[in-house]
């Protein structure tokens, strides 16, 4: 890496957090169109909003 000129590091940088930021859109993406199960209250954990 020494050999490499400083500003190309930083494209390589800026081009990995390009990247990284458009696998998590895509992922977020995909995880919004995803129905989600209702919770299952097999425990008895979940209490309604006016129970106390």
């Amino acid at each position: 890496m020494d050999r490499l000129p400083n500003w190309l590091k930083w494209v390589v940088v800026a081009l990995a957090l390009a990247v990284m930021a458009a696998l998590m859109l895509a992922v977020n993406d995909r995880a919004a169109r995803v129905e989600m199960p209702p919770p299952d209250n097999t425990f008895g954990i979940y209490r309604g909003a006016d129970s106390r």
